[in-house]
C-alpha cells in the first residue's frame, strides 16, 4: 500500500464559501441577502478563491520537504545528453601528384544539420581530429566457407565517382568460421586520378582510421532480407574488447611477386604482420574504429596482377598475364574458345616482328594453332601477354570474368581469424574518413561578470545546458578568475564539503549555466573587481539533436580540402535534462539499487534510467546469455539478459538500434558485478497468427465504422507500447486471456455481441478456449492481416 501524503488542509472553494456563509448570521445579522447577485457574496467568493489558492500552496510544504530530503541526498535530475553521430568526409578531387595526400580535420569542426524544422541551427562538432587520407576502400574480399568458392567479392567499384558499393551485408570470415579465414581490404590511393595516369605514390605510414559499420535491425542481410530482429550484443569491459582483438592477425602486403606470394597460407613471404590496432569493434563483431599502424614499405598491385588462384576461390576467370596461361586456356574446356575466337587473340602484340597473320588464319582447329604457337623461337615464347589491353580479351566472349573492381594498384591489408570462439557478425562495409562528431557547440573567452566580494556569488553562462561529458561524467568547461591581470584557472567541485576558505572552487549548475562561489568559509570568495571568464566550455544537448541519416550535412568550417560530409547513420542518444517530476519518481529506485545491479530487477529498473535511451520497459533474465548466433538464448550460470523495449513510435515491433544497445551496455557495465556477464538484446515477438471473430452489431450502427473501430481497437490492445489493460503497453510474458478480449470489443461503439472469438498464437496447434500461453519476456505482436473480421447487423 502506498504512502501517500496527507493534505495539510483539504478545504475546498466550496467549502470555504460554506463556511463563510454560516457564519454570516451570527456575526453580521443584518445581512440577509445571500444570492450571488449580492455584492458581498461576490467578496465573500473572492476571499474564498484567495484562501484555496494559499491552502493549495501550503499542501505543497510535503512535497518540498521531500524534495528537500532529496538533495540531502544528493538526487538531482540527469543533466541533458547530446546526440552523437558519426561523420563521414569526402575529399575534393585530389588527383595532381602535387596534391597531398593527408587532410587534417581539426577537432571541433563544426557541420550542420540541414533540417528546415528546426526551429534553431543544430551544430554537430567532431569529438577529435581526423586525418583524412586521399584514398578509398575500393575492394573487399572475404571468406565464404563454401568448399567450392572459399572467397567472395563484395564490392563494385564505380570508377567515374571513385566509389566502392557493397554488393550486399557480408560475415568477414565466413558465417562459420573455424578459424584461418581471411579478410583481405584493398585501398586505393588518389581513387579520382584519371586512366592511364601513373603517379608513383607511397601509401603513407603511421596510424590509419578505419571505421567498421555492421549490420543493425531493419538493414538487410547478407539475403537480401529486412532484419526484423531481435539483435543483441554483450557488455564488454575495455579490457575484455582488448582481449577479443586477440584472435584476430593483422597484416599488409609488401611482397613483389603477388602470384607467388599473395595467397600463399604457408610461407607468408609477402606479407608482414602488424601490431593489433586500437580497437572499438572487439574483432569485427560491433560498429566502431580500427587504427592500425602502417609500415613505410607497403607494396601497391591491382587485383589484376594477383595471381589466378586467388581468382579462381572467388569464382572469376581471370584473363591471362603469361604466355603460359593462354596457352592453359586454349585447352580449358571451361572456356568457350574455338577457332575462330582464338585467331582473335593479338598474336602480333605478344611476338612482334613476327608475321603470323597468315599462319594463325590458316589454323583449322586449336590444336593446329597451338601446335603453330609451341613451334616459334623460345624467346618469343616467354613474352607475357599482360602488355596487350585487358579489355580485348574481354571482348573475345569466351568466359573471362570482368569484375567491377579499379584498374590502378592497391595497398591490401589482411585480417585472419585464429580462433574457432569467434561471433560471426554481419558487416555493411570498411570505411576512411569519417569521424565521430557530437551535438554540442564549444564556446571561448566569454565573461560571466566581475566579482563584488559578497559571499555566494552567481553568474549564468550565456548558452545552456553545459555539455557533460560522457567519458569524464563532468562538464566541458574551463574556468579562470583574473584578478590584479593574473590569471587562474579555478577547480569545479560537486559541493564545497572540504573546502577552506582558500581553495579555489567553484560548482556548476549544467542545466541552468549557473556557477556558485563559495561563501569565504566553505570556498574562497573572488576579490571585488575580478573578471570571471569561461576560457572555453561545450553546451548542447536535448531530444532535438536526434537527426536522422544524411541529414548532417552543412560544413561551417572552412577546410578547403573537403568536399563534402554526412552522417551515414541517424544520430542518437540526445535527451533533455530530466525533469523534477521524473527525478522525484526515480529516486527510490536509486535508493534501492544504490547505482548498483546485482539483482535482476536492478538491471532492469537501472536500463530504464539509461540517458538518452527511451526504454518504455525492460525485463531481466537471470542465468540467461546470448548464443553466439546473437539472437537464441541460453542458459549460463553468472550471466544475465536486458531485454529492452525501446519507445520507438514508428516501429510496429519497435527494437533496440545499435546505437541504444551500446548506450544500454555502457551505462549498466559501470553498475553492474565485474564477475556478471551481461548481454543486452531486444525483444522477442510472438506473432498472432490468426485472430478469427465474428461481430454482431447494432442496427443503428454504421458497419464500416464499425468494423475500422475494432481492427483499431485489437491493434491498440495488443500493442507492445500502448497495449494492455492499462493502455501502457503488453507486459512481458503477459499470457492472452479471451475474456479480456471479449470485454474489449464490446467497449467498441454499436457493437452489441461477439458471436465467435478464435485466436492462434504462432507455433502453438492446441485450441484454447480461455489462456494462451506467452513464454517469459516475450511480447505479442498483431498485423492488421492476420484479423479475419466479419461484421453484421444483428
Amino acid at each position: 500500500m502506498p504512502l501517500d501524503a496527507p493534505k495539510l488542509d483539504t478545504r475546498t472553494f466550496a467549502d470555504l464559501v460554506k463556511e463563510a456563509r454560516d457564519r454570516i448570521p451570527r456575526f453580521t445579522p443584518d445581512w440577509t441577502n445571500f444570492n450571488d447577485a449580492d455584492p458581498g457574496m461576490t467578496l465573500v467568493k473572492l476571499q474564498a478563491w484567495l484562501t484555496e489558492t494559499l491552502l493549495y500552496e501550503v499542501n505543497r510544504l510535503p512535497e518540498l520537504n521531500y524534495i528537500k530530503f532529496l538533495q540531502l541526498l544528493n538526487v538531482t535530475p540527469v543533466p541533458a545528453k547530446a546526440a552523437t553521430t558519426e561523420l563521414h568526409f569526402t575529399l575534393k578531387k585530389l588527383d595532381r601528384a602535387d596534391d597531398p595526400l593527408r587532410v587534417f580535420i581539426p577537432r571541433n569542426t563544426q557541420v550542420e544539420a540541414d533540417d528546415p524544422d528546426l526551429a534553431e541551427p543544430l551544430i554537430f562538432e567532431t569529438d577529435r581530429t581526423l586525418t583524412a587520407i586521399n584514398a578509398a576502400i575500393a575492394t573487399i574480399i572475404v571468406s565464404s566457407n563454401d568448399n567450392a568458392q572459399p572467397l567472395s567479392l563484395v564490392t563494385r567499384y564505380d570508377a567515374k565517382k571513385a566509389l566502392a558499393s557493397v554488393n550486399q551485408s557480408f560475415y568477414p570470415f565466413g558465417e562459420n568460421p573455424a578459424g584461418g579465414e581471411y579478410c583481405l581490404i584493398g585501398m586505393l590511393l588518389r581513387p579520382h586520378r584519371k586512366e592511364g595516369v601513373v603517379i608513383q605514390d607511397i601509401f603513407p605510414s603511421g596510424e590509419l582510421d578505419l571505421t567498421v559499420s555492421a549490420v543493425e535491425v531493419f538493414e538487410k542481410d547478407d539475403e537480401g532480407r529486412v532484419i526484423t530482429g531481435p539483435l543483441g550484443k554483450q557488455g564488454l569491459l575495455p579490457h575484455e574488447v582488448g582481449e577479443q582483438q586477440q584472435t584476430l592477425t593483422w597484416q599488409v602486403y609488401v611482397g613483389s611477386s603477388p602470384n607467388d606470394e599473395f595467397n600463399d597460407e604457408i610461407t607468408d613471404d609477402g606479407w608482414v604482420e602488424i601490431l593489433p590496432p586500437i580497437d572499438e569493434t572487439a574483432a569485427l563483431s560491433r560498429s566502431g574504429h580500427l587504427r592500425p599502424s602502417l609500415p613505410e614499405d607497403i607494396s601497391q598491385i591491382s587485383l589484376h596482377q594477383l595471381p589466378r588462384a586467388l581468382w579462381s576461390a572467388m569464382g572469376l576467370k581471370k584473363p591471362p598475364t603469361t604466355l603460359p596461361e593462354l596457352m592453359d586456356d586454349l585447352e580449358d574446356t571451361e572456356l568457350e574458345y574455338d577457332v575462330l575466337s582464338a585467331r582473335a587473340i593479338p598474336w602480333e602484340d605478344m611476338f612482334p616482328g613476327e608475321d603470323l597473320a597468315e599462319v594463325i588464319g590458316n589454323c583449322e582447329s586449336i590444336d593446329e594453332l597451338i601446335a603453330v604457337v609451341d613451334d616459334l623461337p623460345t624467346s618469343a615464347n616467354q613474352n607475357p601477354v599482360a602488355a596487350v589491353d585487358r579489355s580485348s580479351w574481354i571482348k573475345l566472349d569466351v568466359g573471362y570474368s570482368d569484375p567491377e573492381v579499379p584498374e590502378h594498384a592497391m595497398a591490401w591489408l589482411r585480417v585472419r581469424l585464429e580462433s574457432t570462439d569467434h561471433e560471426a557478425t554481419l558487416l555493411n562495409g570498411f570505411y576512411l574518413n569519417t569521424v565521430p562528431a557530437t551535438a554540442a557547440v564549444t564556446r571561448i573567452e566569454e565573461t560571466l561578470g566581475t566579482s563584488d566580494g559578497r559571499p555566494a556569488q552567481r553568474f549564468t553562462l550565456a548558452r545552456r545546458p553545459v555539455y557533460v561529458s560522457p567519458d569524464q561524467g563532468a562538464p566541458d568547461i574551463l574556468l579562470e578568475i583574473v584578478e590584479a591581470g593574473r590569471s587562474t584557472a579555478w577547480t569545479r567541485v560537486s559541493d564545497f564539503y572540504g573546502a577552506d576558505s582558500h581553495a579555489e572552487v567553484y560548482q556548476l549548475e549544467e542545466s541552468t549555466g549557473t556557477v556558485i562561489f563559495g561563501d569565504g568559509i566553505y570556498g574562497r570568495i573572488p576579490v571585488a573587481g575580478a573578471s570571471i571568464v569561461a576560457r572555453r566550455y561545450r553546451y548542447g544537448g536535448g531530444a532535438q539533436g536526434n537527426v536522422g541519416e544524411n541529414t548532417v550535412t552543412r560544413l561551417r568550417t572552412s577546410l578547403s580540402a573537403v568536399d563534402s560530409v554526412t552522417n551515414k547513420r541517424a544520430a542518437a542518444g540526445g535527451s533533455a535534462v530530466e525533469t523534477v517530476e521524473h527525478a522525484k519518481l526515480r529516486a527510490p529506485h536509486d535508493l534501492k539499487t544504490r547505482d548498483r545491479a546485482v539483482t535482476a530487477e536492478d538491471f532492469a529498473i537501472l536500463a530504464q534510467q539509461t540517458p538518452g535511451v527511451p526504454v518504455h520497459t525492460a525485463y531481466a533474465l537471470a542465468r540467461r546469455a546470448l548464443g553466439p548466433d546473437r539472437v537464441s538464448i541460453v542458459m549460463r550460470e553468472g550471466a544475465v539478459t536486458v531485454v529492452i523495449l525501446p519507445a520507438n513510435p514508428r516501429q510496429e515491433a519497435p527494437q533496440p538500434s545499435e546505437a541504444q544497445l551500446d548506450a544500454v551496455c555502457a551505462y549498466l557495465n559501470q553498475r553492474r558485478l565485474i564477475t556478471t556477464e551481461l548481454h543486452v538484446t531486444g525483444p522477442r515477438y510472438l506473432s498472432v497468427e490468426s485472430l478469427t471473430l465474428t461481430v454482431r452489431a447494432l442496427q443503428s450502427a454504421d458497419l464500416q465504422q464499425v468494423s475500422d473501430d475494432i481492427y483499431s481497437q485489437l491493434l491498440t490492445y495488443f500493442h507492445p507500447l500502448h497495449g494492455g489493460e492499462d493502455g501502457r503497453g503488453w507486459p512481458f510474458g503477459e499470457d492472452v486471456y479471451l475474456g479480456n478480449i471479449y470485454e474489449c470489443l464490446l467497449r467498441v461503439d454499436g457493437v452489441k455481441r461477439v458471436v465467435r472469438l478464435k485466436v492462434k498464437l504462432a507455433g502453438q496447434d492446441v485450441d484454447c478456449e480461455d489462456v494462451l500461453e506467452v513464454p517469459e519476456g516475450h511480447l505479442l505482436h498483431l498485423s492488421r492481416d492476420a484479423i479475419q473480421l466479419q461484421v453484421s447487423y444483428d
